[in-house]
């Protein structure tokens, strides 16, 4: 078939061909600069469990199973390190599976409040008194919570099993919608003679 003296046929053919060329060149590219690297990577991890990476609208997305670890932030810290060290890119998301069981979750969520109330008002401090005292009551074997400028690292462990949560800082702040400030000073204005 030809249309003012063009193979149409040959045409769709070398663009069907290019398609696949290409797809099959990002694939290759993406399993070079990030599948393997990461493997290589977590198989030297001798706390990692288990991985699993997914390309997200924002970057790359890990979520990994660790194992009984002593300290959640810095193991934390260095997944996040070595991901974008082997990548080259930055993780999207980076989440942490653990252990848990229904004991742990329901210690955790006695602790809630007092994590909740220090991302407001800064006061750590106190936070981790609080925790202390929660971890003592619910007779944990082993417990520590670590505050950086980005998260807030809380890791519980009875018997077995083992909680990690890892609480961005600024969430808080960035989740509020802004109409209750507006609406809030609008009020005012009118108010103002």
């Amino acid at each position: 078939m030809q249309l003012s003296g063009l193979d149409i046929k040959r045409i769709i053919m070398v663009f069907i061909v290019t398609l696949l060329v290409l797809y099959g060149g990002r694939a290759a590219s993406y399993s070079l600069q990030v599948r393997r690297p990461l493997h290589e990577f977590f198989t030297q991890q001798t706390e990692v469990i288990d991985y699993s990476v997914q390309q997200g609208r924002e970057g790359i997305c890990v979520r990994v199973e660790l194992d009984d670890v002593q300290d959640i932030q810095s193991q934390y810290a260095q997944l996040w390190a070595g991901i974008a060290e082997v990548t080259g890119r930055i993780p999207a998301v980076l989440d942490v599976t653990d252990r848990r069981n229904h004991g742990l979750e329901e210690t955790f969520r006695s602790m809630r409040i007092h994590i909740e109330e220090a991302l407001a008002t800064g006061s750590f401090y106190a936070m981790a008194q609080a925790i202390d005292e929660e971890a003592k009551e619910a007779g944990l074997d082993r417990w520590s919570v670590g505050v950086d400028s980005d998260y807030v690292y809380v890791q519980l462990h009875k018997g077995e099993s083992y909680l990690y949560e890892i609480i961005p800082r600024r969430a808080q702040a960035e989740q509020r919608p802004p109409v209750t400030v507006s609406g809030l000073q609008s009020t005012l204005s009118k108010r103002s003679p």
